[in-house]
């Protein structure tokens, strides 16, 4: 019978730039850029779409309907300046001169302009539904632990190089299948922040290790990343596996938390040489004794995510030359303020946080901080409520609908049926929807929207189909 353990409170805190991928982006329609305060203003497309007058509701709807490349600038610029209420995300001021300069491509270049678009996307840090806020997925943390333990075990072990990372783990872990993994029995929940948290849009650029007049090849990228100080509670669980189960070397939670402690710190003593190498400024890790690293999230380098002795890291070399592999990785991928000539001393590294269990008073204590910022928010969201129910819709089409399905409609009828990337994110937010009479209005909807004969081909034609069956 299998032995349920008590669970560890941990909690975690980012010292550097971190992102956690979650497939989503800023959407054109979802956001404008306020050059002023260099922030985006993230809103919902209906809340915008009704704070215009209704000529301005006719135009932004014929720019919608276009469906040209060309037409997603004429987007763009129609919302630029405009004040919509939402939520403020800071950006560096290199992406406001960036889209300064991609409102002023010219309109009838759709290479160009499809090309500069697609460099402009802003790829979202894993968030909460219900409030926005970043969250550290449990996954990524077992990962994080996974990588570590298992470069302990390879210290132990003398094995022959092998080119199947899942034949070395096998070997390792002492178990061949999901049943005997030893790591099945590691549960680690999401890690969910405590109090506000800040994030901010910036740059990834490539930096190579040693010196050279000839920069770095990898492209540029911008992320929305957890800025440092940001601080996440959760839990960690080791379960003893059943005796039949055929775990042969159960997880030990001493040497959990030890291997990663050794593993991240030689590999934070390694970044920090390579980046003094460069001149640039290392991540700070303040000394606190319970307290060990972590690297998350993308761009956390070959080595922070490979097993030492066995890594095979692919290295992209000049125009014409053939790829090679090796032991270590030639570039850093950095956060930078700007995607051309940014200042080296302005560069970070991403991934770092600090992990420790916590006590029952320090759990007790984030409850209350937490807890102390929910109320306060809410105060501060009442009242625009009540300011907002007395102020009058300046000239509105028709009066403005509560309920969230309407709400969704009003977003889809923005979108053209062939916008797959769009649609996708509206049959996503079914789910947001608490009935199943919700549910199926919106998938009908969807279907209507889409037509019989698109929707016939759709990928998830059978999960809305169902949706609209089970209120029939």
């Amino acid at each position: 019978m299998k032995e349920y353990a008590k669970p560890i409170h941990c909690y975690l805190k980012t010292i550097a730039p971190i992102h956690l991928g979650c497939d989503e982006v800023y959407e054109p329609l979802n956001f404008v850029v306020d050059e002023e305060h260099c922030r985006l203003m993230v809103f919902e497309p209906w809340v915008f779409f009704c704070h215009m007058s209704a000529p301005e509701q006719q135009r932004f709807t014929a720019l919608c309907q276009k469906g040209t490349i060309s037409s997603i600038l004429e987007i763009y610029k129609f919302m630029r300046g405009r004040q919509v209420p939402g939520k403020a995300v800071a950006v560096c001021p290199g992406l406001v001169e960036h889209y300064r300069q991609t409102l002023k491509l010219p309109l009838g270049q759709e290479k160009k302009i499809k090309q500069e678009l697609n460099n402009f996307t802003i790829a979202r840090t894993a968030f909460l539904a219900y409030d926005e806020r970043p969250y550290i997925p449990g996954s990524a943390i077992k990962g994080a632990l996974r990588t570590a333990y298992l470069n302990h075990l390879a210290q132990e072990k003398t094995l022959p190089r092998t080119r199947s990372a899942h034949e070395l783990e096998m070997e390792l872990l002492e178990g061949g299948s999901f049943a005997t993994d030893p790591f099945r029995m590691l549960k680690v929940s999401d890690f969910l922040p405590v109090g506000e948290v800040q994030t901010r849009v910036l740059y990834v650029v490539n930096e190579k290790k040693k010196l050279s007049p000839f920069p770095a090849r990898g492209p540029y990228q911008i992320l929305e990343v957890i800025e440092p100080g940001s601080i996440f509670v959760g839990t960690i669980t080791i379960d003893r596996p059943e005796r039949q189960a055929g775990i042969r070397t159960p997880i030990e939670r001493p040497l959990l938390f030890q291997s990663a402690a050794w593993f991240y710190g030689q590999q934070k003593a390694r970044e920090d040489e390579e980046l003094l190498d460069i001149g640039i400024k290392p991540a700070p890790a303040p000394a606190v004794n319970s307290d060990f690293l972590l690297r998350l999230g993308r761009h956390s380098g070959a080595e922070s995510v490979t097993i030492a002795g066995h890594r095979h890291i692919k290295i992209m070399q000049g125009r014409g030359e053939p790829t090679k592999f090796e032991d270590h990785s030639t570039t850093l991928w950095l956060a930078a303020e700007d995607r051309k000539q940014c200042a080296k001393e302005t560069l970070r590294p991403f991934g770092w946080a600090l992990m420790a269990e916590l006590s029952e008073a320090q759990v007790l204590a984030y409850e209350e901080q937490e807890t102390a910022w929910r109320q306060h928010r809410e105060q501060q969201i009442t009242p625009t409520r009540a300011t907002k129910a007395q102020k009058p819709e300046p000239v509105p089409v028709e009066p403005i609908k509560t309920d969230p399905v309407e709400k969704l409609k009003e977003e889809l009828k923005l979108i053209k049926p062939e916008d797959a990337g769009r649609l996708g994110t509206i049959i996503q937010k079914i789910e947001t929807l608490e009935t199943p009479p919700q549910k199926a209005a919106l998938a009908r909807a969807i279907q209507e929207h889409l037509g019989s004969k698109r929707f016939k081909k759709h990928k998830r034609r059978d999960y809305l189909l169902k949706l609209i069956e089970s209120d029939s």
